[in-house]
């Protein structure tokens, strides 16, 4: 089970949600920074770093990309960190100390001392770590001088506030790293920073750590957030490109009719409307609410955010290419859990394939989209494809409603999937970011 979505929500307490409906492609971009730049990044379902180490293990359904990042201002003290797990359910840069230690980036300090900065993820782990500043480059576009997330090899003085699994290891985290293209141009924007009407900092997030232990911290999101310190928070590096700046499409084929392979190879294409090749063509809009949510309808059970009370840890649909199958509550008891004691332990298990669908709901235009997805039995897809990476037809539950429709890495196969950035330009006729489209 690997549902790497932020617990923490954002929604209305990030920067300006885009409520607005509207859609389609083809339209002159205004206002958009075009250029002729390299805006594809190769990305693969693989199996992840420890694939083919000795005594390592596949990681099902995590699709990956390798990443460049250097210390400001070089261009020669620079490493290529190789398997990155792509995630549009998280925003930032993560990676382990380890793949970076050779650069000495600088780090970032708040108003008590070092940033640093905790992040728990939708299946119980966190990541712990300070916030440095480095170059990111990925494929012909480069992310100046923005904070990345170093997650720490150590386990010393981490507060108790930051609690689960600790992955701050290649084996644990199945990755080297993380490179989150999400909806936010920041992990959590206003929410987390001084600016947003919160009279203490939000818990777990940002803290500073003098010698003395650390304590929360507000981190600032900068000009965007109307704050003149510069921005401190983890940052999406697309935002940061000179042009191709407005969002992402993930792009992944077709697996074959057993719904499994070995390996998949697709494109992250930087840019909605920006260059030809990332056009909105044949894809419905989904403007969000809360928590950068739609509502999905699934066997007559709404999974939908009220937006009366953002702030109530309930969660919609939302799509995210960290989760490595879809998650959700099964009302109705249709879908049999796995056996615990088996290799498909937190998943669907049903005794064939079925076939099933939910319906999305734009919240704010209310425009409605059947979406058909299978579910197979985990454990036999595992027992006979033991060395393939790849599976559209994967699903594990969720503990409660609440915890919403997680539409995760299966969504993906078959499917250009956009993610339009909260705040960033994008082509006359489209809805105001943020949104989904697919």
């Amino acid at each position: 089970m690997r549902k790497l979505f932020v617990l923490f929500l954002v929604g209305s307490l990030g920067l300006a949600a885009g409520c607005s409906g509207g859609g389609g492609g083809g339209q002159t971009p205004v206002g958009v920074p075009t250029g002729g730049t390299n805006n594809v990044l190769s990305i693969a379902v693989d199996g992840g770093p420890t694939a083919t180490q000795s005594g390592g293990t596949i990681y099902e359904n995590g699709v990956f990309a390798s990443v460049t990042i250097c210390a400001p201002g070089s261009t020669s003290n620079c490493v290529t960190v190789d398997h990155l797990l792509v995630d549009t359910g998280s925003v930032g840069v993560r990676v382990l100390q380890s793949a970076v230690a050779s650069l000495n980036l600088p780090g970032i300090n708040g108003s008590g001392g070092p940033l640093y900065d905790c992040v728990q993820f939708g299946d119980g782990s966190f990541v712990w770590g300070p916030v440095d500043n480095a170059n990111v480059t990925l494929a012909g576009e480069t992310a100046s001088n923005i904070p990345i997330h170093i997650i720490s090899s150590s386990t010393a003085n981490i507060p108790s506030t930051c609690s689960g699994i600790n992955e701050n290891t290649q084996s644990s985290l199945g990755a080297n790293g993380i490179l989150g293209v999400g909806l936010e141009p920041f992990d959590c924007g206003l929410a987390c920073d001084v600016n947003g009407g919160l009279t203490s900092p939000p818990v777990p997030v940002y803290y500073t750590c003098p010698s003395s232990g650390c304590a929360p911290a507000f981190a600032s999101c900068g000009a965007e957030c109307n704050d003149s310190t510069g921005a401190q928070q983890v940052t999406n590096p697309v935002v940061a490109f000179s042009v191709d700046n407005n969002g992402v499409i993930v792009e992944l084929p077709a697996l074959p009719s057993s719904g499994t392979a070995a390996t998949v190879t697709g494109s992250l294409v930087f840019g909605i409307g920006t260059e030809s090749n990332n056009q909105l063509t044949n894809a419905n809009v989904f403007t969000v609410a809360c928590a950068d949510n739609f509502d999905t309808t699934f066997e007559g059970q709404s999974f939908a955010v009220d937006p009366s009370s953002c702030a109530s840890g309930v969660f919609g649909g939302f799509i995210d290419s960290g989760s490595n199958a879809l998650y959700f509550f099964d009302a109705n008891n249709v879908l049999p859990d796995c056996a615990a004691s088996s290799v498909g332990a937190d998943f669907y298990c049903p005794t064939s394939l079925m076939s099933l669908s939910a319906v999305n709901q734009d919240p704010n235009t209310l425009f409605t989209e059947t979406t058909n997805f299978s579910v197979d039995n985990a454990t036999n897809l595992f027992t006979a494809n033991p060395t393939n990476a790849a599976f559209s037809n994967l699903a594990g539950p969720q503990s409660s409603v609440s915890a919403g429709f997680d539409w995760g890495l299966p969504f993906f196969y078959n499917r250009h999937v956009y993610n339009a950035i909260d705040g960033q330009a994008v082509p006359s006729g489209l809805a105001n970011p943020p949104w989904y489209a697919y």
